[in-house]
């Protein structure tokens, strides 16, 4: 990035442009991963325990009812909590939706009313009470600058950390951090046998293949001298899961934790993430942008048909502007050009399939 002397004001390239464009696509896949294999009109209850679902806790509804904790699935998020304070916890293993149920009796459910009183499977930790990490803080966090406010999923307790507390460097390398599995200190303490696949650790591995090419009965590989005063937070490289041990003894300690469907290669949030991928790809955008006007009054319609057009124009008009003029853009052209572009697109997902638009993410 230069600097235009004249003004003092910072020049953006076309190559920083086009990053900061292909950040904003990056998000739109998010927005696709968590989202693609969701039914946004279709309450997941009568599905039972859902292998893996996007969810949200109505803050809301917790706050005005009986103090209990719950959470509901993204189709009732959208039509039975629009308008109210949405908090997204990404996905969530064999949870069971809790809207209309005893714990948010007072928000009756719209798409499947006939719930049982309680999901007595369902697992509530304090993300449920919008507190995050160890230090217990909201997300986002107004009292922390957004670079310090990232956050990272423990893939067997399913809580969120900021990564300065997660007691260990993020990885920098190839793989980055968020293209990895994490589990987090407190979890590793619980289950020692886990520092043994840690990476960084001196403690040799072979892989499991091998020892599964030996004999139907393979022997544990695993050793027992691990410090557990020396247990800390982990990061595992895609692929982890083909290190792990197999032998009986480990088979039953992970039946035992309940950590078998956790350890299964399609538990990984990677392959959720490209099935739903590979699912909103196969949408038609214009079909699912008619299918959704329909649902709208001639009002509605209106107005996102006018907030597309208004798009359309002001992205023209930004460039064609500059194109004609000195042909320089500058920081502040980019960022309120974005800023602008993030609130359409909210309005968009506000009239649209998408959940409300103050879903944290």
């Amino acid at each position: 990035m230069s600097t235009n002397d004249g003004e003092n004001e910072e020049i953006v390239t076309c190559s920083e442009l086009l990053e900061q464009i292909d950040d904003e696509e990056a998000e739109l896949d998010r927005e696709r991963a968590l989202y693609g294999n969701c039914d946004t009109d279709t309450c997941t209850y009568p599905q039972g325990y859902v292998k893996r679902q996007a969810l949200f806790v109505c803050m809301t509804c917790n706050n005005n009812g009986n103090g209990q904790l719950a959470g509901v699935c993204a189709a009732c998020a959208f039509h039975c909590h629009n308008n109210h304070e949405v908090n997204e916890l990404y996905t969530r293993r064999f949870f069971r939706c809790d809207c209309g149920n005893s714990k948010l009796s007072h928000q009756p459910c719209k798409l499947y009313p006939n719930k049982d009183p309680e999901n007595v499977s369902n697992k509530y930790d304090d993300n449920f009470r919008g507190l995050y990490c160890t230090c217990k803080r909201p997300y986002p966090d107004k009292e922390l600058p957004s670079d310090d406010d990232a956050m990272i999923q423990c893939m067997i307790c399913e809580d969120w950390f900021h990564s300065q507390h997660l007691g260990v460097p993020t990885p920098m390398e190839e793989n980055e951090a968020d293209q990895m599995d994490m589990i987090c200190q407190a979890c590793v303490t619980k289950h020692p046998f886990l520092a043994q696949y840690d990476e960084s650790s001196a403690i040799p591995s072979r892989p499991v293949e091998n020892n599964a090419a030996a004999s139907n009965n393979p022997p544990c590989f695993l050793t027992s001298n691990v410090n557990e005063n020396e247990l800390h937070t982990i990061f595992l490289r895609d692929g982890w899961r083909n290190r792990l041990c197999r032998c009986v003894q480990c088979c039953k300690i992970y039946d035992d934790l309940n950590l078998t469907v956790v350890f299964n290669d399609d538990d990984a949030i990677q392959e959720y993430e490209k099935q739903a991928l590979a699912k909103s790809e196969n949408l038609d955008a214009d079909k699912l942008l008619a299918s959704s006007l329909q649902k709208l009054d001639h009002v509605k319609k209106l107005e996102v048909l006018q907030g597309i057009n208004d798009f359309k124009k002001s992205l023209g008009d930004f460039l064609r502007d500059k194109a004609n003029g000195d042909g320089v853009l500058t920081a502040t052209d980019v960022t309120t050009f974005f800023a602008d572009l993030q609130e359409k697109r909210k309005e968009q997902q506000r009239t649209t399939f998408m959940p409300p638009d103050n879903c944290k993410f």
